[in-house]
């Protein structure tokens, strides 16, 4: 029995243009991210679109990301929500090209996780449900907005019926709580939240 190689080695075989090694994560990961895709762009040939979109810049970048050691599925789930955002956007907004954004975030992975963080993380997931579900009604609305729906804090604002300057400070709130709450969550198995 061989032991299965992690994202990582799978992302340096990559770097060494190793078309199976592709295909490995792909299969791996791909059912995920087009869940994690589907929940911001619900018309599936859309998010397949996006998806292969993820897993060609991931090809193009191989070398670079093997080299700075992030975490692929932390860096894939974060492409694929961008990519995902995009499109979505684009499809509002017409007049933008939707590869534009996406090639301007070079050096997003200088904050990504490294692989160990992201098993920290994985294994903490269940506390970090319920910080979020602490959250007020309408600041996990509104992050899901942007989150998911990728709205701007001004379509939010509309969208809520809700001044700018209220939705704008209960974002800022909501995710100034979530970074406070998760160094505690990081720290301990059974963080009192």
């Amino acid at each position: 029995m061989t032991q299965q190689s992690t994202a990582e080695d799978l992302l340096a075989r990559m770097a060494g243009r190793d078309e199976a090694a592709l295909g490995e994560l792909y299969d791996r990961l791909a059912p995920g991210l087009l869940g994690l895709i589907l929940r911001i762009l619900p018309d599936r040939t859309a998010a397949e679109c996006a998806l292969q979109d993820v897993f060609l810049r991931l090809w193009v970048d191989a070398r670079r990301l093997s080299r700075e050691q992030v975490s692929v599925p932390a860096a894939l789930a974060l492409l694929a929500r961008a990519r995902a955002v995009d499109r979505l956007r684009f499809e509002r907004r017409p007049s933008e090209d939707p590869h534009q954004k996406l090639d301007r975030q070079a050096g997003f992975e200088s904050w990504l996780p490294r692989p160990q963080e992201i098993g920290l993380l994985d294994a903490r997931r269940e506390l970090f449900k319920k910080v979020v579900n602490q959250l007020p009604g309408p600041q996990r609305q509104a992050l899901d907005l942007m989150v998911f729906g990728g709205f701007t804090e001004i379509e939010i604002a509309e969208k809520l019926g809700e001044p700018l300057a209220k939705v704008r400070s209960g974002l800022l709130a909501g995710l100034g709580f979530i970074r406070h709450r998760l160094a505690a969550v990081m720290r301990t198995w059974a963080a009192n939240i």
